[in-house]
């Protein structure tokens, strides 16, 4: 096992770097201007809230004004000491910064932090990486997500989409009767909690607790940061439904689940059409289908149906890569725990909730 790499921080001159434990109040500009929906303190607060993750807030500064942030999470290990993760449960929340410098300050401030602490591990993600890893850190680059432009309107995203797949299928849905509506009563997170524990159950991982639906997703629904979609068929049953992030330059597909009888009304098909359209209606650039790795084939095509692009994703470790991010779902490990979750009756299932906040 080779050795752990120090870290010694080499601060610039016009540099000062703050570590707290709630984001500063001019954290929320910088993070929304130029950032993604997982710098937003709201998510921040949501995480830290739910899950309780002790939360550091890495802050760079020339003089007064901000120039870089980090946000970074305690996620506990069954066993062993906790990792430190920028950030659970979110695809890309790595350093935003204004330049090289303060960038490098605040890898430097949160190498420094878990080899202080002695955490087992440093992850640090980022979206379309430049140039190679950090120093001390190893990549790992599994995953992409997938983003569909949205700047050529309602009539070029349509052309876009795989006519015998994703068109087709809308247009059944619609045929079918089926029906996509906006909700925001703590009745219909809740519907959207239990049938997103059916769904996390039949593809063998645990679900998050019904409470981040109910209260966290749906604060964060009040503050205009996510959203749920209910489709529903001719009888008003529920056929499914979505959660999206929303932040100023993207709207994120983040939780999409449906009821296995509800297939002939393709509800994944009509939730994700229904909430581009909004996404149109209201200027936003981009719709981000969410990641995905190689052995996700299916899900991957999927993806590739809505005419989206792939964006690399780079996972940055110190010392040493590891954990369920550096490792094949479709094999191993995890293909092992995914079957045997499968074959839980589904009350453990559900009570199995309690170990979401470990995966993050």
């Amino acid at each position: 096992m080779p050795p752990r790499t120090p870290f010694s921080i080499c601060m610039h001159a016009s540099l000062t770097v703050d570590v707290s434990g709630d984001p500063p109040e001019d954290w929320a500009d910088l993070a929304r201007r130029r950032g993604s929906f997982y710098h937003d303190p709201a998510w921040l607060v949501a995480l830290r809230d739910t899950f309780r993750f002790r939360l550091h807030c890495v802050s760079a500064r020339a003089g007064a004004p901000l120039a870089g942030l980090l946000a970074l999470m305690e996620v506990p290990r069954l066993a062993g000491a906790p990792r430190l993760v920028s950030l659970p449960f979110s695809y890309a929340a790595g350093p935003l910064a204004d330049d090289g410098a303060a960038a490098e300050a605040l890898l430097e401030t949160a190498g420094a932090l878990a080899q202080e602490k002695r955490f087992h591990r440093l992850e640090i993600k980022t979206r379309e990486p430049v140039g190679p890893p950090p120093d001390r850190f190893q990549r790992v680059l599994r995953y992409h997500t997938y983003r569909i432009p949205l700047t050529g309107g309602e009539d070029g995203v349509w052309q876009g989409l795989h006519a015998d797949s994703t068109r087709r299928s809308i247009k059944k849905g619609w045929r079918e009767g089926a029906t996509v509506q906006r909700a925001e009563t703590e009745e219909s997170w809740t519907e959207m909690a239990l049938v997103n524990e059916r769904t996390a159950h039949r593809h063998g991982t645990p679900a998050p607790p019904r409470r981040f639906f109910v209260e966290a997703c749906r604060a964060l629904q009040r503050l205009g940061r996510a959203d749920l979609y209910l489709a529903r068929g001719p009888n008003a049953g529920l056929l499914g439904g979505i959660v999206l992030y929303k932040a100023a330059a993207e709207w994120i597909y983040a939780f999409g689940a449906s009821d296995p009888s509800a297939t002939p009304y393709r509800p994944s098909h009509l939730l994700i059409w229904r909430a581009i359209q909004d996404a149109i209606a209201a200027g936003i650039p981009v719709f981000d289908l969410g990641r995905a790795s190689p052995d996700q084939a299916g899900l991957v095509e999927f993806k590739l149906r809505w005419g989206a692009q792939p964006i690399p994703l780079a996972y940055d470790y110190w010392p040493r890569a590891g954990g369920l991010h550096a490792e094949a779902r479709d094999q191993g490990s995890l293909a092992l725990a995914a079957r045997l979750w499968r074959m839980l009756p589904a009350p453990l299932a559900r009570a199995g909730s309690a170990f979401y906040r470990y995966l993050g």
